[in-house]
């Protein structure tokens, strides 16, 4: 059996409520709110989180490793490669990247589903997310939001088998960005939904279910990417779906994530499935992408440790909508520089984006960064490399009101690791802090320098949500 064995989600806090765009255009908006990525946050991050979320503290043995987006942070540079050593996974793996599309992250899953089947590979790490960039006063701007979802495709420990796939490819422009424009264009409206998204994703829709002999009722959770509020819904009810078959949209809350929507929507729905339930997950974007999947019995005791709605829950509304503008840079930002070469880079991997330390062989005592000398019993060239688990506390902590940073002030803390280490660090996603207050070691965005994006830990407050993250 071949299917999905562990899952997870993630939406950055801050909301922009569309109450804002309009006031600051004087433009008619819906109700609701889009989730924007901090201002250290982009898609490579979110996918790591929702990796990290993904694998649990200890990873388990991935053969590789899909990173999809279409607003990758890097246009020559891999993305995958990064998630794998930010995940502390060996070496001796496969990687690679998808995009151009938004449905890259249903691509992608296919993808893995056939690694597995091949027999080239036993689990396949798959994230999928997006940062896209909407022109201010642009039709899209209260429709794109930020967001991130991954899965493992194995064969063992299955909570939700892959029973089918099914894929068209043919031209048609809706959304779009050359290689010369920062942000999404559009060409949407009734005819493109009619005659590009329609016209993909109901045949591969249809030949999934004429090949399991399926009727539409059969179909408990239908999780459909969907370019606007009402594509998708239109869609299902044009096929004989029920609205209540229709996973949950992120439309009113999140916004359209891009190529993490369908993944975040089929987590969804994995958070509600019950034992023999039928998914139909879709992607579109010149062309369709579609897997049919059956819930296991495994599914009640595996499903992701947070739940989507918690994290749409959890969400705080941005300040003002000149804040989001300095989020995106769209705004002149004061932003640290700081060349990191790549000898440096190589010569601290490990101890920087592995987030490794050392433990001392006489005492077990473990500190960080990784050292030759035990700082509890000062025996020398007794250390071993270590895992510094991503989880602590606060031990102590300062507010830094001169850092040249885009946010003021920063806090700065002193986190104790669950299991040993301690570290100083940046607080994202808070204000304030407390000494004691639970936290989330996060990669994040640092600065700039040399022309290239670098990046580094800090810690964020466990949010209040029905299970720990």
């Amino acid at each position: 059996m071949i299917g999905i064995s562990h899952y997870a989600s993630y939406i950055p806090k801050p909301r922009l409520p569309r109450s804002a765009i309009g006031s600051a255009w004087g433009s008619r908006q819906p109700k609701g709110c889009v989730a924007v990525a901090n201002y250290d946050e982009d898609s490579l991050t979110l996918a790591i989180e929702a990796a990290m979320g993904c694998l649990g503290d200890a990873p388990h043995a991935i053969d590789g490793v899909y990173f999809a987006s279409v607003s990758a942070p890097y246009l020559e540079k891999q993305c995958a490669g990064v998630v794998a050593t930010v995940c502390d996974l060996s070496r001796e793996i496969f990687t690679a990247d998808f995009s151009g599309s938004t449905r890259c992250g249903v691509s992608a899953l296919l993808a893995a589903t056939r690694a597995v089947q091949a027999g080239a590979a036993s689990r396949v790490l798959v994230t999928a997310a997006d940062v896209r960039l909407a022109a201010p006063e642009s039709e899209l701007e209260g429709v794109l939001g930020d967001g991130a979802a991954a899965f493992v495709v194995s064969d063992r420990d299955v909570i939700a088998e892959i029973v089918d796939a099914a894929s068209v490819s043919e031209e048609f422009t809706y959304h779009w960005r050359t290689d010369r424009q920062s942000g999404v264009q559009v060409a949407g409206g009734k005819f493109a939904n009619d005659y590009g998204y329609a016209r993909d994703l109901r045949p591969v829709i249809e030949t999934l279910l004429r090949r399991q002999s399926l009727a539409p009722a059969s179909i408990a959770a239908l999780a459909l990417y969907s370019p606007d509020a009402r594509a998708a819904s239109d869609l299902a009810r044009s096929m004989g779906f029920k609205p209540e078959q229709l996973t949950a949209s992120l439309s009113a809350d999140v916004g359209c994530t891009g190529s993490a929507e369908a993944p975040l929507l089929l987590a969804r729905a994995l958070d509600a499935a019950a034992p023999g339930d039928w998914i139909l997950v879709g992607g579109f974007g010149e062309g369709a992408d579609a897997l049919l999947l059956r819930a296991t019995d495994a599914i009640a005791q595996r499903r992701g440790e947070v739940p989507v709605q918690a994290w749409i829950d959890a969400g705080e509304p941005l300040a003002s909508y000149e804040k989001y503008l300095k989020y995106r840079r769209l705004v002149e930002v004061d932003e640290p520089s700081d060349v990191v070469t790549n000898v440096l880079e190589h010569k601290e991997l490990a101890q920087n984006v592995r987030l490794h330390g050392s433990r001392c062989r006489e005492c077990g005592q473990v500190q960080y960064p990784v050292a030759r000398v035990c700082v509890a019993c000062r025996r020398r060239e007794c250390l071993d490399d270590v895992a510094i688990r991503r989880r602590g506390t606060v031990f102590t902590f300062t507010v830094d009101h001169l850092i040249a940073n885009l946010e003021h002030p920063l806090p700065m803390a002193v986190v104790d690791a669950e299991a040993g280490g301690r570290l100083y660090l940046q607080i994202a996603d808070a204000d304030d802090i407390a000494i004691g207050a639970p936290v989330v070691l996060t990669y994040r965005r640092l600065h700039e320098g040399g022309g290239n994006r670098n990046y580094y830990w800090k810690a964020r407050p466990r949010r209040a949500l029905p299970a720990s993250a």
